[in-house]
């Protein structure tokens, strides 16, 4: 057994312990427990081995002395003094208290001390449970019930009032219950308001053993009206700002409260006004969004009508020139498309036949397809041909079909486009390039309404309209007597001009982003364009108009990173256009006439050098149909240098 005496304000107290090993300092574990701030809440040890005893420092923050110096070990004999903070503490015998008598001395029983030990852990276990509780409650009218209940319960208290109102305010009981949970009758005329007054004014909790004898409270009438006698009221506080008040009573019993229920809730209300004041700020977030809300469906409803308003000023802008069309397909929204599509919002509505002329790239066959989608043909058949691409005998066969045994191959009868296409549309590409024969073959259908197969003896009736396209002019090509101009003009009922890429330059960003979203295998996320790639892109003419402009996207995506970069461009587009060639004002001017003949012979005769003679290839190099370069050959005198196939 050893003993202790700790002296710390004034006051001795005893204790004899049996244990092997004693804790000091200022936590609740603690053995010789020390009420100085500068104690550690685990300072020092005391531990026997054997006879002998040893003072060991815990690593505190101030330091543990022994008889007046600093030891972090050290043995320990009977009558040494240590030094905790301000406590001082001897070992198994002390000095006589300094003008003190026996009775400031105080023997503790540790088990005693060990039960109030207990306690006090337990209503810090309560006081936490408590705040867990409280904080997870949002909705001030049950948070303020949850708090009270709590009061009641850890106060022991035979009523509570929760007043909410800060100071020169009329409190405002908000909850006021009794032991069992059942709501006080008349609570505002139940509790003393002068003693809430005080407390919200001063800030400080106030405690009465018996208030309608308190000397301090006689001209209180509101005590003395209700008989008070035990009364605690804790302020509730929140930076420093009084937000209410939990008031507690007794009406029976005299001192029922003591300074252990005036801690216990007072560290209940610094929590609980904090909680309070967040679901304060929470309700009044709830209330301005509620009105927030009420405001945006206000927006909302005022958005609509400018919705419409802006709905039928765009009808009225459609109807004032705008496309009225959908033409999904069709993408560009500059005044070139957009004069395109309000003339195809009229000529979709005929089954006249159309001439569509532009340059190669534009899109005619994408045009062809609108009319028949928008026409009221769309639910029969959609075909094309490309004239260019065909010999003469074969494109006759293509189009008007043959019997069997009309020529070497033919092994069975064949139906041709213009009767598979019947009630339907028939989109006749590059008819520039068909031959003075087929020229005339086709007029007879135009005219009459009804094909010959090759081969074949009867006629078959069909009912097609006629969409044809040409990058060539053709006014043109009838002027040189190249082709027909009763068939032109059959062709040409309807005409319909695609604009060139380097006319609708703006369009280009628009195309871009289309193709990469076309053409971007499915699943994966379309690439982005780096810096200084559009204005590449933009500075470029496009000589091949949409189509090389897609032929370079698809490159693009091909090469590019997830963000591509201006070298994978191709060398045509990186170059950007070709500068115009300075005129020569001392040069004389050229026959136009002469100076195209003379570029014609030349490139021929180069094209049929390296084709050896042979017209089919030649063609090819030259970019024109073998039929073209058969007229050019005979035009110019030039049938020796070629061969047939």
């Amino acid at each position: 057994m050893a003993r202790f005496v700790l002296e710390e304000n004034q006051r001795r107290t005893v204790l004899e312990l049996d244990k092997d090993v004693v804790v000091i300092g200022r936590g609740p574990q603690s053995d010789v427990p020390v009420l100085d701030l500068r104690a550690s809440r685990s300072h020092c040890r005391v531990e026997r081995h054997g006879t002998q005893w040893l003072l060991v420092d815990l690593g505190s923050q101030n330091g543990t002395t022994l008889n007046g110096h600093l030891v972090e070990r050290s043995g320990l004999r009977p009558g040494d003094e240590v030094g905790v903070g301000a406590a001082r503490i001897w070992f198994e015998q002390a000095p006589p208290p300094a003008g003190a008598d026996a009775r400031d001395t105080m023997i503790l029983d540790p088990e005693r001390e060990a039960a109030r030990a207990r306690e006090k852990e337990d209503r810090l276990l309560r006081l936490q449970r408590v705040a867990r509780a409280v904080n997870s409650e949002l909705h001030l009218d049950r948070l303020l019930a949850i708090i009270l209940d709590h009061v009641i319960e850890l106060a022991g208290a035979e009523r509570a009032f929760l007043v909410l109102g800060r100071a020169g305010e009329a409190p405002s009981v908000r909850v006021a219950r009794n032991f069992e949970r059942e709501e006080v009758a008349e609570p505002d005329e139940a509790f003393s308001r002068n003693l809430v007054d005080q407390v919200l004014r001063t800030g400080q909790p106030l405690l009465a053993a018996n208030a309608v004898e308190d000397p301090r409270f006689q001209e209180f009438l509101s005590v003395n009206a209700i008989r008070a006698r035990s009364v605690l009221v804790i302020p509730l506080v929140h930076r420093s700002s009084p937000l209410g008040a939990v008031y507690v009573d007794n009406r029976l019993q005299k001192g029922a409260f003591t300074a252990v229920e005036l801690q216990t809730l007072s560290s209940l209300a610094d929590f609980s006004a904090i909680a309070i004041e967040n679901a304060r700020l929470y309700e009044e977030n709830e209330r301005r969004a509620k009105e927030l809300e009420a405001l945006a469906e206000q927006l909302a409803r005022r958005v609509d009508r400018q919705a419409e308003e802006l709905s039928d000023a765009r009808d009225r802008l459609r109807r004032a020139g705008e496309p009225g069309g959908s033409y999904p397909q069709i993408v560009g929204r500059a005044p070139a498309v957009r004069d395109l599509l309000r003339l195809l919002d009229k000529v979709v509505l005929t089954e006249e036949p159309v001439l569509i002329e532009g340059e190669s790239g534009t899109g005619k066959e994408l045009i062809a397809r609108a009319i028949h989608a928008k026409g009221p043909r769309a639910k029969q058949p959609f075909l094309s041909e490309n004239c260019a691409a065909l010999t003469e005998t074969l494109l006759e066969s293509e189009l008007f079909g043959h019997v069997r045994g009309a020529f070497t191959g033919a092994d069975r009868d064949k139906k041709g486009l213009f009767e598979l296409a019947d009630k339907g549309t028939l989109f006749l590409d590059e008819v520039g390039d068909m031959s003075p024969d087929m020229q005339k073959k086709l007029l007879r259908v135009l005219q009459e309404g009804e094909i010959r197969p090759v081969g074949g003896k009867a006629v078959r009736k069909v009912d097609v309209r006629i969409v044809s396209a040409s990058n060539k002019d053709l006014k043109k090509l009838v002027e040189a007597g190249e082709f027909r101009e009763d068939l032109y003009y059959r062709l040409k009922v309807l005409s319909v001009r695609t604009p060139a890429l380097r006319q609708r330059k703006e369009d280009v960003p628009l195309l871009v982003e289309h193709f990469l979203r076309l053409h971007t295998p499915s699943g994966r996320r379309p690439k982005a364009l780096g810096e200084g790639v559009l204005d590449v892109l933009l500075a470029y003419d496009w000589p091949g108009n949409v189509r090389e402009l897609e032929n370079e996207v698809k490159l693009m995506i091909a090469l590019g990173d997830d963000v591509i970069r201006t070298d994978v461009l191709s060398e045509a587009v990186r170059r950007g256009r070709r500068p115009a060639a300075t005129p020569d004002d001392d040069a004389p001017v050229q026959n136009l006439v002469e100076l195209v003949e003379r570029v014609e012979r030349r490139e021929i005769e180069k094209a049929l050098g390296i084709a050896q003679g042979n017209k089919t290839r030649a063609s090819d190099l030259l970019g024109i149909s073998r039929f073209t370069l058969q007229r050019k050959l005979e035009k110019y005198g030039m049938e020796d240098s070629a061969r047939d196939d």
